[in-house]
């Protein structure tokens, strides 16, 4: 793992992975700045994601997405979490990769789907079949292996998962020193 202590830490994952709430425990730990890149999407846009989506469709989403990726080249030193979607586009996941040490909230589909559910004001989810968002975790599994580290969050509360991430950052660290 290349990533130094004064590089970013970006979460990836499927929804429901937890990206937040982790996040922002994380950042707290490590007395970070926390950045959710769908936050800045909507400051910059001045609506929500569910109107983004409603108004203009998924792919302009995903263009302010790429616009963000370059904002965030600018950042250092933060905890960043990602959309659910963020990384799931030809070379995006290397441009991650290159910002700082990405981490993976991995999960089973259901649980990952309960807790999207419960958080509500997911577009990605509105009218979804069970067999399409399989298909959709399916198709984003690929992107989000490419992680510098996996962590399975299943049966874990935020404080278990920062714990993990917290220990392999140490590790990582403590393997080049």
């Amino acid at each position: 793992m290349a990533a130094m202590p004064t590089d970013n830490v970006i979460l990836i994952g499927f929804m429901g992975a937890g990206k937040s709430a982790v996040g922002r425990l994380l950042a707290r730990r490590l007395g970070r700045c926390f950045v959710e890149t769908d936050d800045m999407i909507v400051a910059r846009e001045g609506r929500s994601i569910p109107e983004i989506f409603r108004a203009d469709g998924e792919e302009r989403f995903r263009q302010l997405e790429a616009e963000t990726l370059e904002a965030l080249r600018l950042k250092s030193g933060d905890v960043i979490a990602t959309g659910g979607g963020f990384p799931c586009r030809e070379g995006r996941m290397e441009a991650l990769r290159e910002l700082g040490l990405v981490v993976w909230l991995a999960g089973d589909l259901d649980a990952l789907l309960e807790r999207a559910r419960r958080t509500g004001g997911r577009p990605m989810l509105a009218g979804r079949t069970e067999a399409e968002l399989e298909a959709l975790y399916g198709a984003r599994r690929p992107y989000y292996r490419r992680a510098h580290l996996t962590v399975e969050t299943g049966g874990l509360g935020p404080d278990q998962v920062v714990a993990r991430i917290l220990a392999a950052l140490r590790e990582a660290h403590a393997a080049r020193v």
